[in-house]
């Protein structure tokens, strides 16, 4: 059970982690070095509180992870701050789902017993397919055909980082050196790929869509301007505290978790968290209800 309070604290601030850019528009790449060098350079120290791991995959696999954050982390910027929070958090049920059948692939022991009580696994494709129809509806998500195809890299490195995650997780030895290999290994190569798209590219990913005519007029920044920018607002640092406390509880849930699935479905929330924290109030939606619901019956039925 442990596993749901920290796929709850994971949903929390992923709320102000998708939220991050929507109205202060710094570029993604940007965002993305400061996460990934902050987070690692951060924990860094507490390396030498965990023992040395001696496994080539086990790097291969940070290093991969790695990567897929700085992509996951630069779509998820750029298209908050052009589209706005809910056309990326709109995704969020795909990746429920791809990643809950892309585990049962990949593990197919926890397939199989669910297969054993046909009841069970009928229940829990519904529960899916069920929150899943009422987050689409709660979202309302209407954008367009380019901003679709600029997020699906986004939805499919994230089923695959939660995949990765649980596999860090587990084979780190213990949680907590996991979770510190994480936060160092893994995370600096976002910062190195983002560093690396940074100073490459002149130009958002997006920047040729409609949406950006307006902002297209501004002054142009020099790199080093906007580099220093997220530093000099003081929003680097909340970037890197509460990213730090996102990828811990996420980890912890994953390797806990029976299929990582079920810990991105407890994502579906963070819209309705981040719309609770700028209305201070509840949404009182049917579709907030329906997903609540299926999402909370989807939990009893998985512990």
């Amino acid at each position: 059970m442990s596993w749901i309070f920290l796929s709850l604290i994971y949903a929390v601030f992923n709320a102000f982690y998708t939220t991050f850019n929507e109205h202060r528009h710094y570029n993604g790449y940007v965002l993305g070095i400061w996460r990934g060098f902050g987070v690692s350079l951060l924990v860094a120290p507490l390396l030498l509180s965990v023992p040395q791991i001696d496994s080539a995959p086990f790097y291969a696999i940070l290093i991969l992870q790695g990567l897929m954050i700085g992509v996951y982390d630069s779509h998820i910027f750029f298209a908050s701050a052009q589209y706005g929070s809910h056309s990326c958090s709109g995704f969020m049920a795909t990746c429920v789902l791809i990643t809950t059948f892309m585990w049962w692939g990949i593990d197919f022991s926890e397939l199989a017993e669910l297969l054993q009580t046909p009841p069970l696994i009928v229940s829990i494709f519904l529960c899916l397919c069920g929150f899943s129809a009422g987050y689409w509806q709660m979202m309302k998500v209407k954008i367009s055909r380019q901003a679709e195809e600029y997020l699906y890299p986004a939805v499919f490195a994230l089923a695959l980082m939660s995949i990765a995650t649980r596999f860090i997780a587990i084979h780190g030895g213990s949680a907590y050196t996991g979770v510190i290999y994480y936060l160092t290994v893994a995370c600096f190569t976002s910062g190195v790929y983002n560093t690396v798209m940074f100073l490459s590219t002149n130009t958002s990913p997006i920047n040729q869509a409609k949406e950006r005519a307006e902002a297209d007029k501004t002054p142009k920044l020099t790199r080093f301007q906007q580099l220093k920018a997220p530093l000099a607002s003081g929003h680097a640092f909340w970037l890197i505290i509460f990213s730090t406390i996102l990828i811990a509880s996420k980890t912890l849930a994953l390797r806990e978790a029976a299929n990582p699935g079920y810990v991105i479905a407890m994502l579906l929330l963070s819209p309705m968290i981040a719309d609770m924290i700028k209305t201070k109030s509840f949404p009182t939606t049917p579709a907030t209800f329906v997903v609540i619901f299926f999402l909370s019956l989807l939990l009893f039925l998985v512990n």
